[in-house]
């Protein structure tokens, strides 16, 4: 299954960046969206940008067909590999394990400034392409169904938290 999103802030691309590259408020933010147990297990610079790996348990609305699979919370692992582009714009490629649960999901976010220069337009843009994948089947058809719905939502608690930071900036 693919997703993909665009997704437009009021904000600059360093104050967005903060809730991505800053422990404290990557560990807020998780946390605002329903998370428990938020660690941040690596978080290092590199020649081109920066990697952040992160573990949290995340509450499961699970259907019944899938909760032999996946609990009431479950243990997200997130991997992100943030690369400053030539044209000033940051791709994070990031893979998402769930422990214990036979799916994966990859993907990439491109964060760019568009239009930073244009009235009271967007300032910092955010385009979102995942891809979500099981190998079993039947039930692994089902459970990237779930776990795309739930992605969907998720995506978009975040970019409500986000948002909202515009109105204290």
């Amino acid at each position: 299954m693919n997703l993909s999103a665009t997704h437009d802030y009021q904000q600059d691309l360093d104050s967005l960046l903060q809730y991505f590259s800053e422990e404290e408020l990557i560990i807020e933010k998780y946390q605002a969206l329903g998370a428990k147990n938020v660690k941040v297990q690596e978080l290092k610079e590199t020649s081109a940008g920066f990697v952040v790996t992160t573990y949290r348990d995340v509450p499961a609305n699970v259907p019944s067909l899938l909760k032999s699979v996946l609990g009431d919370y479950n243990t997200i692992k997130q991997v992100e590999n943030w690369t400053w582009q030539d044209d000033g714009s940051l791709v994070c490629a990031m893979s998402v394990t769930i422990e214990g649960v036979p799916a994966e999901m990859t993907g990439t976010l491109h964060f760019s400034e568009p239009l930073s220069t244009v009235g009271d337009g967007p300032v910092t843009r955010n385009e979102i392409n995942l891809t979500i994948t099981s190998a079993i089947p039947f039930v692994g058809k089902q459970l990237v169904n779930f776990i795309g719905q739930d992605s969907k939502q998720q995506m978009e608690a975040e970019y409500q938290f986000l948002k909202e930071l515009e109105l204290t900036a």
